[in-house]
């Protein structure tokens, strides 16, 4: 069942690990997280791109422990919240015990440096856009190139969403890709150390979004407020559709 107009995984993350395993084998496909971020984009801006991008998408995963308990009073039988971060731990032990090669969108040097001292048995090719670019076509065009150019099991977009999802989108519309995409936001700094992710019993508390305002207050304080003032209307809006169309069912 669709929630917020988005058709969810429900596995857990072990079957899901395992999916992408096989598919990126093969053509190229690419995958979204959504988060309270992205619903608020989706339904309350309504952004055009990526609307695109999240309908065309080969999976689309619940990155949020917030929204987790309302997705699935809404019946989206979610086993469980797969956040982005963690996904992509998962994905990188994966390619480090076959020895894939990775492309990585975005990104410092530094990062990336921690990243192949982390993992040497995977290939690594790597390509960070200058800023602004998902204005630019012809800088649009130019990191295309470098995905369709260099061969992948796993791609991770790492440049912001909504940017990074258009990416993925645009890679797909081009053609000639392979292996998985993966819309991974920040998790990179997460996994270099250049950020240090939130204790494990403070994501369990579904409290990771306070740790992160404390550890960035600056950059991410004014967006998750805004966030989650945005989304009470939006999770009220669904919830108060559901009951009308329960009881024009249960009337007719």
């Amino acid at each position: 069942m669709k929630v917020f107009g988005i058709d969810l995984y429900t596995g857990t993350l072990p079957e899901f690990v395992k999916e992408l395993e096989v598919l990126s084998r093969g053509p190229y496909g690419y995958v979204v997280t959504a988060n309270v971020n992205h619903v608020v984009m989706l339904e309350h801006d309504r952004h055009q791109g990526l609307i695109a991008a999240y309908q065309n998408a080969t999976f689309r995963i619940c990155d949020s422990r917030i929204l987790l308990p309302w997705m699935n009073k809404l019946g989206a039988n979610i086993s469980e919240v797969i956040p982005g971060s963690t996904l992509t731990v998962a994905m990188l032990d994966v390619a480090q015990q076959q020895a894939w090669p990775i492309t990585v969108i975005g990104c410092e040097d530094e990062v990336m440096d921690s990243l192949r001292a982390k993992y040497p048995a995977i290939r690594f090719n790597h390509y960070n856009p200058p800023m602004g670019f998902i204005k630019q076509p012809a800088e649009v065009e130019k990191t295309v190139d470098y995905v369709i150019a260099h061969p992948a099991r796993l791609i991770i977009y790492s440049v912001g969403a909504p940017r990074q999802e258009e990416l993925a989108l645009k890679v797909m519309e081009r053609g000639g890709a392979v292996g998985m995409g993966l819309c991974a936001g920040a998790s990179l700094n997460f996994v270099s150390g250049k950020v240090k992710r939130a204790p494990e019993w403070v994501q369990k508390l579904s409290l990771e979004w306070a740790h992160r305002i404390l550890s960035e207050p600056q950059r991410l304080a004014k967006r998750y407020v805004v966030d989650l003032v945005r989304i009470i209307p939006i999770v009220s809006r669904e919830m108060s559709a559901r009951r009308a169309g329960g009881q024009d069912s249960k009337q007719s």
